[in-house]
């Protein structure tokens, strides 16, 4: 069944993982964007910090030896640092007068010397650099040694690959992102499975609802392992299904029990109308014939509708079609007509034989109707698998053919034969065997009725 175009929808399991990942997604921007202002606005106490950090690191490095110098022996780490080209990095150890007792490579002159004259255990200083014009930020940290006061002066360029933010990226990026974007991961990954795994009881309650029809109504949705937010709707729907299938079943009863009630004042009107002689005798009984016959396919159409195939059932179709020529051949005989039965003769399917005999039935009989005298009624077996019945009649306009399985169609309703219920039958049961009923043009006249099954 094709859906309307305005009513297909995204699945919920697209639209709440989208919008979980969306929500997930802004959480971790958020929480960059909140790492990154944090960042600014502490960025000149971390500074400082980083400068005590780098003048702590000098002090821990700095000996007198047995000749009374000073010396600064950094690991590799901190030695390749204040090497670089770049010049980002420089440390000065001075004694209270400004002369310089050891230095970074290229410096020779103290860096601040207004802070040699402070007593305060570190003080912090900024200034140009009249050669590159970068800023740069220092502290001066004063150390005691076995030769008496030095101060420790450190800088760093910030105008220039500052080590503080580069060191804030690279953790950022390498700690916590990675961090962030493992737990986005997981959160999204877990709701995947968890929406999915809650709404399999609904693909299965769909699929147990699609397989409800009229010969199943007795079958009701089932409510285990169902989301609870979801209980109210199916037991909403398996009450609808109750009134259904009693509305359908006393539907079903009001049409059997009537077609029976009406077939004992018809056999005794048959009874009377033999007994006189009248001149209309005959108009009355072939008229009485015909109420018979619409009241027969009633019961049918209504043992049709409850009908429902057993499991692993099993017809072959030359079989059927052979006991329904059989039945009908009187009546063809009596018409100057015949019936020939051709194709496979091994031809099996998942159906019940007596009820495709009535179907087949029903074809030989809309055939003979419409076939004239002296012509023969075919009926193939082939393993397409079909049945096929072929007339010599005068066809079904191709703007009939959309009706003529409707319940009560006739094309000339002037006609007193037929009430229009025996194509219907025919529709009906190959609806219950999962078959298709059409009509054909037959190449050298007549009409072709095909009944297709399933392989």
């Amino acid at each position: 069944m094709s859906v309307p175009t305005n009513m297909v929808r995204s699945s919920l399991l697209s639209k709440v993982f989208l919008r979980v990942g969306l929500t997930m997604f802004a959480a971790v921007v958020l929480v960059v964007v909140i790492l990154v202002v944090e960042f600014m606005i502490h960025m000149d106490t971390l500074h400082d910090r980083s400068l005590n950090g780098q003048a702590g690191d000098i002090a821990r490095h700095l000996n007198v030896n047995a000749e009374g110098d000073i010396t600064v022996s950094l690991p590799t780490t901190l030695a390749r640092a204040y090497q670089r080209k770049d010049a980002q990095y420089h440390y000065v150890v001075v004694d209270e007068q400004g002369q310089v007792l050891a230095a970074s490579p290229g410096i020779s002159v103290p860096l601040h010397r207004d802070d040699l004259e402070t007593d305060s255990p570190v003080s912090y200083f900024k200034f140009i650099d009249p050669n590159s014009g970068y800023q740069h930020n220092g502290a001066s940290l004063r150390h005691e040694t076995a030769l008496g006061t030095v101060y420790i002066q450190v800088q760093q360029d910030i105008e220039h690959d500052d080590v503080l933010v580069d060191s804030f990226l690279d953790e950022l990026g390498e700690e916590v992102l990675w961090i962030l974007l493992l737990i986005f991961g997981a959160i999204l990954a877990v709701t995947f499975f968890t929406l999915r795994n809650a709404l399999a009881p609904l693909h299965r309650v769909s699929a147990h609802a699609a397989a409800i029809g009229p010969s199943t109504l007795d079958q009701r949705l089932p409510m285990e392992d169902v989301p609870a937010e979801i209980h109210p709707l199916l037991l909403a729907v398996n009450s609808s299904l109750d009134r259904l299938q009693m509305g359908f079943q006393q539907q079903q009863r009001f049409v059997a029990d009537a077609a029976h009630e009406i077939r004992t004042p018809i056999a005794i009107l048959r009874a009377h109308l033999g007994s006189l002689e009248l001149e209309s005798g005959k108009t009355l009984e072939r008229d009485l014939g015909n109420l018979e016959r619409v009241v027969s396919q009633l019961l049918k159409l209504a043992q049709v509708d409850s009908f429902v195939i057993g499991n692993g059932e099993k017809a072959e179709l030359n079989t059927v079609a052979v006991n329904a020529a059989a039945l009908m051949g009187p009546i063809a005989i009596a018409a100057g007509k015949s019936i020939a039965v051709t194709g496979d003769t091994q031809c099996s399917i998942v159906g019940d034989a007596d009820v495709l005999e009535v179907a087949v039935r029903n074809l030989i009989e809309n055939a003979l109707n419409h076939s004239p005298e002296d012509s023969e009624i075919e009926i193939q077996v082939t393993n397409g698998p079909q049945i096929r019945v072929l007339d010599r009649g005068p066809g079904v306009a191709a703007a009939d053919r959309e009706h003529i399985f409707d319940r009560f169609w006739r094309k000339d309703r002037s006609q007193a034969s037929g009430a229009g219920l025996g194509l219907a039958i025919v529709s009906r049961i190959a609806a219950l065997h999962d078959a298709t009923i059409t009509v054909e043009d037959r190449p050298d006249g007549g009409a072709i009725f095909v009944l297709t099954f399933r392989e």
